[in-house]
């Protein structure tokens, strides 16, 4: 909304009169008009470039991430079929009821 020239010329005396009275208060209140780094942000072309540079970031790291990552989740390995090289215990058929120790390789061996 536009000031009528009544409005403008008033406008400009009471910041006259501030600036007279209060020099600190004017100076910081010019402060506001200044341009800061952050003013070219505030603009649309301003938004667009910040948004296109974040997306790039985004997209830069989400590639970087599905590279360094393995393709396959890791499974553990299968379960191998074969007989540890630890004692195996069976009972002997013999008579005498007793137990008798004896390692894989003989088990084999032997065809238990």
């Amino acid at each position: 909304m536009a000031l009528s020239m009544d409005e403008e010329r008033m406008l400009a005396e009471i910041e006259r009169r501030l600036a007279a009275e209060d020099p600190g208060l004017a100076t910081r209140l010019a402060s506001f008009r200044r341009s800061g780094p952050g003013a070219g942000l505030r603009t649309p072309k301003g938004r667009l470039i910040m948004l296109s540079c974040m997306i790039a970031v985004i997209a830069t790291v989400s590639a970087v991430i599905y590279v360094l990552v393995p393709f396959s989740p890791q499974s553990p390995p299968a379960p191998s079929n074969q007989v540890s090289h630890s004692s195996v215990t069976s009972v002997t058929s013999g008579g005498t009821g007793g137990v008798q120790r004896m390692s894989a390789s003989d088990a084999s061996a032997n065809g238990q």
